[in-house]
This record gives C-alpha cells, sequence and structure tokens, in this order.
C-alpha cells in the first residue's frame, strides 16, 4: 500500500531550512508552443517569495514575458534516504520596483557571491515568485518497513528509517 504523502511531506520548519540552506534551485517553463524549458539558477529565499535574477535575453525570460507560469524545483541529498526537496508553483513578477529588492539583493548577493551587494547589470532583471502552491518530501520519513527498495544498494544509518 502507498504511503500516504502527508507522511514524507517536510514541515514548514524543515521547508524553510531547505529553502534557506540551498543555493541552486531548476526553473522551469513553457514557452507558447507548448515546449518546456528548464535552468538551473542560484536563489534567494525570503519572506515566503523567491528571488533571483533572469538573463533579458534567454529563453526563460521569453517564456515568462509570454505569461508562462513556472515550477521550481529544490532538492537536496545523495542515497536515497538523504533525498528531501520542494517543487514551488507560481507567476514570477519584476521587481524592480518592489520595496523589498534592496534588502533581497544584499542578501542575495551575501548567500550566493559572499559580497555586500550586487552591481547593477542591465543583462538581467530580478524576479520575485510567491508561491501558489508547494509539494515536498523527505525520504528519511519513510518507515523501514514502507518502501522494499530500501533492502537494496547503500544501507540507510539506523535513524534514517525510524
Amino acid at each position: 500500500m502507498p504511503l500516504p504523502r502527508s507522511l514524507l511531506r517536510l514541515t514548514p520548519e524543515e521547508l524553510d531550512e531547505l529553502l534557506t540552506s540551498e543555493r541552486t534551485l531548476r526553473l522551469a517553463t513553457v514557452n507558447p508552443d507548448g515546449t518546456p524549458h528548464i535552468a538551473p539558477l542560484w536563489f534567494l529565499w525570503r519572506d515566503g517569495a523567491i528571488w533571483l535574477t533572469s538573463l533579458r535575453r534567454s529563453r526563460r525570460q521569453s517564456d515568462i514575458t509570454a505569461g508562462s507560469k513556472v515550477a521550481l524545483c529544490v532538492d537536496a541529498g545523495t542515497d536515497y534516504w538523504e533525498l528531501r526537496g520542494a517543487v514551488l508553483y507560481g507567476t514570477p513578477v519584476e521587481a524592480a520596483d518592489d520595496p523589498d529588492l534592496p534588502e533581497a539583493r544584499k542578501a542575495f548577493a551575501q548567500k550566493n557571491w559572499g559580497i555586500d551587494d550586487l552591481p547593477d547589470t542591465k543583462s538581467h532583471v530580478w524576479l520575485k515568485i510567491v508561491p501558489d502552491k508547494i509539494v515536498s518530501w523527505d525520504f528519511k520519513k519513510i518507515p523501514a518497513a514502507g518502501d522494499p527498495r530500501l533492502k537494496y544498494g547503500p544501507k540507510p544509518p539506523e535513524s534514517a528509517s525510524t
């Protein structure tokens, strides 16, 4: 019998820790003819929103300008029982006039570049995505008898499959 998704879901605190600690997400868009596009980007999670920069002249930005919503995947872990992550769904908005941009930009610079602020660049646009929906998982929460595949490959530490 399948495990209920609610059993694997990250708590709000775990989700916040994941989105704060990870540096790279994958951003997926769809162009007007229905072709998907995905790209890795650095990001900042701040006050319930994802902040990132996008090349103005990119397939991603063309899709967004044409009205594409986005899916953002942030995940971590190497071995099966370590896998955890979240997919966030939303509509990106250009953030040039957002009053929170100066502080978000500084926090983005510190997290990703180790500097106090990023210089303005004409080649990039700031985007803010407030998720409409978030789906998350943490495979450490799978009970030992809950997935028969756990008997194969490297064994999880005892604490991982309680």
